[in-house]
């Protein structure tokens, strides 16, 4: 039976390497050194896309590094951490954590994304409160000048009204903006 596990991409053998999950996009794998992953795409679009916005930001904390890739795979910086939505659930949203959620979607308008939002489930909590990006898609294609999905997800977490309030005493200037186009 030939499936992906058989094969090798970009040099490295997959039965070497840790399933860590699959996605709309294809599955991942963490390599033996448990520094890099490789993503297997599942269609050459989603890798090119993929790649061209990390190597765009490649200067931005928030994103992982790329190493190597192909038409069809990836190589690039393991971004370990606590899914956003796991780590409020669990420890609630401090004052560092809404801060470090809103510079990153100024960093997301300082490299010149359109789309200035993410979905939470990608967006990963460092120990010290840091985030950092998974998975970036359509950030130049889709225009969003204001973090929709972050703020519904903040909403259904019940951390928004925090979340707001904190926007509000350290960025008024977004709080007007964000506020008036999230009801």
């Amino acid at each position: 039976m030939n499936n992906s596990v058989d094969k090798k991409y970009l040099g490295v053998n997959l039965k070497e390497c840790k399933f860590i999950g699959k996605g709309r996009q294809g599955s991942v794998y963490l390599l033996p050194d448990k520094k890099r992953i490789i993503k297997i795409y599942n269609k050459e679009k989603g890798c090119k896309g993929e790649t061209e916005i990390l190597l765009r930001v490649q200067n931005n904390p928030h994103f992982a590094k790329v190493y190597s890739y192909s038409n069809k795979a990836m190589i690039r910086e393991y971004i370990p951490g606590v899914c956003i939505k796991n780590y409020i659930s669990k420890n609630g949203l401090s004052r560092k954590l809404a801060i470090n959620l809103i510079k990153l979607v100024e960093s997301f308008k300082a490299d010149g994304f359109q789309k200035l939002d993410i979905r939470l489930a990608h967006i990963f909590v460092q120990p010290n409160e840091d985030v950092r990006v998974i998975d970036p898609r359509k950030v130049f294609e889709r225009k969003l000048n204001y973090p929709l999905k972050i703020m519904k997800g903040l909403k259904e977490l019940s951390v928004l009204s925090k979340f707001m309030g904190i926007l509000k005493e350290e960025y008024p200037y977004l709080y007007k903006q964000w506020s008036k186009k999230h009801r």
